[in-house]
């Protein structure tokens, strides 16, 4: 390393954090799987004897265990970033507009459901949940960006 520059070791460095912040394809398709299951409740609640309350149950103790796999992670791999996505700039404004497609989808599936409409919300599904993965790993990229610009704030 001594032949480099300094700010050529600098930026390697980034991008070697910047590596370390990137998920697990394992991840990428449990989070495939959770986004069909949150953004179809709606539907599932409705099909389900007993208005589904085993499955909110479910889907609670799924999101209980990837935070405490995330905090795991975290904990092995030693590298401390900020979980915030408003600390990384590039990631703000996708992240927001994920956030707002998704709702929108929700609340669209909710209102199929309670207008009897089911075939026409699971038909919905696939897109919503599509937007839902698309816009979550735009963030993530948009978030390794900004790790490597080193404009990542506290």
């Amino acid at each position: 390393m001594a032949d480099t520059p300094e700010l050529d070791q600098v930026a390697e460095v980034r991008r070697k954090l910047a590596a370390r912040s990137e998920l697990p394809l394992a991840y990428w398709v449990l989070f495939t799987a959770a986004s069909v299951l949150i953004a179809g409740l709606p539907i599932w609640t409705s099909l389900l004897p007993g208005s589904g309350l085993y499955f909110q149950w479910g889907a609670l103790g799924a999101v209980l265990i990837s935070v405490a796999y995330a905090v795991i992670q975290r904990r092995r791999s030693g590298v401390y970033l900020p979980r915030r996505v408003t600390s990384y700039p590039g990631a703000r404004l996708l992240w927001i507009t994920t956030l707002a497609a998704t709702g929108a989808g929700y609340l669209g599936i909710s209102a199929l459901v309670d207008r009897g409409l089911t075939g026409f919300a699971l038909a919905a599904l696939v897109p919503v949940a599509a937007v839902m993965l698309v816009g979550h790993v735009l963030t993530r990229s948009a978030m390794r960006r900004s790790i490597e610009d080193s404009r990542v704030t506290p």
